[in-house]
């Protein structure tokens, strides 16, 4: 164990952006990991004008000279001219501990290039979908080089295994996401008195998120229950806040939100007012049907103290978000299955309440930001 916290440098994917108007969740878990860690972190990444606070970031400029024409096949030109540029600037960081997130190769080849220097590759995505996990270009055997691979959750863990059967069980480590939002830290009192009436989707505005079925619930149910009012927050593009160009899906989702007066749609919001508008609201809806891995908007969700409703076909959300912490899950996120589980919430004020305490209090003894910060610090300690 060295004397000095170790120099861990993030590497996050060349289309992701570590920028505050326009991170991703892999930016907004490295930015959250580098404020709960011991180590001095800086990130690696494409060019942004407004970086996150948290990490030292150097901004990566792709290098178009290279040798290794055989990993374009697997990784397309575009990311490995970003691997040149990163190898470059490792060179000039000099880091204790290299992580490398949702990209396998490029950590393969970092170890490689690094053989000193551990590199772990970070599942925050289904390895299943993962290109370089997939025939034919499956690279999955030459994981065992690394120092470790850390999934996010059982779920991208029990995938890993059946995209890459045979590596080692030894190298793999569950820690979950970080999720340092403002409310985990707030008296749960106040936090439930500044409750609004207000049921609030966030995520993007794609079909595998479910935010039109969403919309069309909302439309059918408001004018119920006046006095509440539904939100939605999300971009349409990742690494985007340009919503002036939607497509067929995202301009049919526009077209419902017109439906109806107190249904909103903000686009795509900073961190800290997305974890506001999770404050005020009672009701969260998750409804996606895409392979979650992790899900950090339900666990932002439970801190806040919001209700929560979320799809069982939804990767790892009902992993990270149980009924017997509170959430109500719905089979395959329709309209008609969102609309019934919010009037079930509406229609019962104590229910309600009681379904949010008890996600709030399985947050915090979960995902508790500090002790997800002891288990990757656990990992550096034991670095080469």
């Amino acid at each position: 164990m060295h004397d000095a916290p170790p120099h861990v440098v993030d590497v996050i994917p060349f289309k992701e952006r570590y920028s505050v108007t326009a991170a991703g969740a892999i930016a907004l878990c490295v930015d959250q990991m580098a404020g709960v860690t011991a180590a001095r972190s800086t990130v690696l990444g494409k060019a942004c004008v407004d970086p996150l606070p948290r990490a030292r970031f150097r901004p990566v400029r792709p290098f178009f000279l290279t040798h290794r024409f055989a990993a374009a096949y697997v990784m397309g030109w575009e990311a490995l001219f970003y691997f040149e540029g990163v190898l470059r600037a490792l060179k000039r960081e000099k880091p204790d501990v290299i992580q490398v997130h949702n990209r396998p190769l490029l950590a393969v080849m970092l170890q490689k290039a690094f053989p000193k220097v551990p590199v772990y590759l970070f599942l925050h995505n289904d390895p299943m979908e993962m290109r370089e996990l997939r025939p034919p270009k499956n690279i999955g055997s030459q994981l065992r080089v690394l120092a470790g691979v850390v999934a996010l959750s059982a779920w991208i863990e029990n995938r890993l295994y059946e995209a890459v059967p045979k590596v080692p069980r030894f190298l793999v480590h569950r820690i979950a996401n970080v999720v340092d939002c403002p409310a985990a830290y707030e008296d749960e009192g106040p936090l439930f008195a500044a409750k609004e009436r207000l049921i609030l989707f966030v995520g993007r505005i794609t079909g595998g998120k479910g935010p039109l079925a969403f919309a069309e619930a909302m439309v059918r149910l408001l004018d119920d229950y006046p006095g509440w009012r539904a939100l939605c927050l999300g971009g349409f593009r990742m690494g985007s806040t340009d919503c002036s160009k939607p497509d067929g899906y995202q301009q049919q989702f526009l077209d419902t939100v017109a439906r109806h007066p107190r249904l909103d749609f903000l686009g795509p919001r900073p961190f800290e007012e997305t974890m506001d508008w999770m404050r005020k609201a009672q009701i969260l809806a998750v409804p996606s049907r895409h392979h979650e891995a992790f899900a950090r908007v339900a666990v932002e969700g439970m801190f806040a103290g919001d209700a929560l409703i979320v799809c069982k076909k939804g990767g790892a959300l009902p992993e990270v978000a149980p009924e017997a912490a509170g959430a109500l899950h719905i089979e395959d996120a329709t309209a008609e299955e969102i609309e019934a589980a919010t009037r079930r919430l509406l229609d019962d004020d104590a229910a309600r309440d009681r379904r949010a305490r008890l996600g709030r209090a399985f947050a915090l003894d979960h995902y508790a930001p500090a002790s997800v910060g002891r288990r990757i610090d656990a990992l550096h300690e034991v670095r080469g």
